[in-house]
């Protein structure tokens, strides 16, 4: 039996795992990278413990696993019963014949038998592993995808639903047998929901969760709270506790009233998250709702044209207050616009920009009598205009 202890891998091995950990991680990862991940696992076993090193530090993580979900044992059963074609099984008629071949215990052919055993065995679980990571990969990784800074991006998902992305945004998405989860980490995304009676569309930000079957409508995460708006069709909005995404309710639906009921696209006054008297609250067409940490709006009226001019490259505010002017700018510009006066904050700010040109909009502060506007290598602050 051999005795030389178990070493941890090199320190070149562990940052390879940890790239490629980061990689799926992040998901949107083609064909090709999964076959040089395949590859390189199949390379040492060295690598195999540096991945599941890396990735039990990671399922340690307070806000990794938060449910429990990785049950060690489950994959191992899960990577018995997957198909083999990873792990070549020996059949019993030839293990007979590897026995009986060399039948002295002296022989050069029993010596290495010995040898043979534990490589065997080494070889058994390496395959096992290998699946099992398959599959570990396969149940708990969501593909994540993300714009930059200005950029915006379109998504065409398997069910043939479509997502925009606007730009600094970032969703989750995680397709199960039951429902099409979306978890919305950031930002604002227009959502072309293809039909499927059988698995609602989920989208969830930290404090809401939007269900739809074949509908078209923007959600836009802010710090503040997160607005709904709907282009077409229905879509059912419930404030959350803020659970993780895998345990999005696909049956919120049961408790809204019907199309046509007399109460459907109506909220009770704003109550505080988490209480019974929140339920979940049905919007239409034309409608918008905003779900704040502390309250929730009654639906009102939504300038479609407005809430989603960010698919045309154009900014439209009307009345909007400069601290959220200087937010959507913020979006696509790499030098910053800064309120450095804290009273100007709420000043209403008017009018259609393009979101490419932000000479535009910082031309237009600079003609507003109440305001100075300095440009710096790094920032444009606004500051309260002096007298003469």
């Amino acid at each position: 039996m051999d005795s030389r202890p178990i070493t941890s891998p090199s320190r070149d091995i562990v940052a390879e795992a940890s790239a490629w950990f980061v990689e799926f991680r992040a998901g949107d990862v083609p064909a090709a990278t999964r076959a040089r991940f395949d590859e390189w696992l199949r390379r040492s076993p060295e690598n195999i413990q540096a991945y599941l090193e890396v990735s039990a530090a990671w399922s340690e993580l307070p806000t990794s696993d938060p449910q429990g979900r990785l049950d060690v044992g489950a994959l191992v059963a899960r990577a018995r019963a997957a198909p083999e074609d990873n792990v070549v099984a020996l059949t019993a008629p030839e293990i007979s014949a590897s026995i009986a071949r060399g039948r002295s215990a002296h022989s050069p052919a029993a010596r290495r038998r010995r040898f043979a055993a534990p490589a065997l065995a080494a070889s058994i679980a390496f395959g096992v592993l290998v699946v099992g990571l398959t599959v570990w990969l396969a149940l708990f990784r969501a593909d994540t995808y993300s714009t930059g800074l200005g950029e915006q991006r379109t998504l065409r998902l398997a069910d043939g639903s479509t997502i925009e992305l606007n730009a600094l945004s970032s969703v989750r998405v995680r397709f199960s047998e039951h429902a099409r989860n979306i978890e919305l980490a950031q930002g604002q995304a227009l959502f072309h929901v293809a039909k499927d009676p059988t698995r609602p569309f989920i989208v969830r930000t930290g404090d809401t969760d939007v269900r739809a079957v074949g509908t078209q409508f923007d959600v836009y995460r802010k710090l503040s709270g997160t607005t709904v708006t709907v282009l077409e069709g229905e879509v059912a909005v419930l404030p959350t506790d803020g659970h993780d995404l895998g345990t999005a309710n696909p049956n919120i639906l049961d408790t809204v009233p019907a199309a046509g009921d007399a109460s459907a696209g109506r909220a009770t006054p704003p109550e505080p998250l988490g209480s019974p008297a929140a339920p979940a609250i049905l919007l239409s067409a034309g409608q918008q709702i905003t779900v704040t940490p502390h309250q929730v709006s009654k639906p009102r009226k939504a300038d479609t044209t407005a809430a989603t001019a960010w698919t045309q490259q154009r900014l439209i505010f009307e009345a909007t207050p400069l601290t959220e002017v200087a937010a959507e700018f913020n979006r696509y510009n790499a030098k910053k616009l800064v309120i450095a006066d804290v009273a100007l904050g709420s000043v209403g700010i008017s009018g259609v920009y393009s979101s490419a040109d932000p000479a535009a909009l910082i031309g237009f502060l600079r003609a507003q009598p109440t305001l100075a506007v300095t440009e710096t290598q790094d920032e444009i602050r606004v500051t309260r205009r002096e007298p003469h």
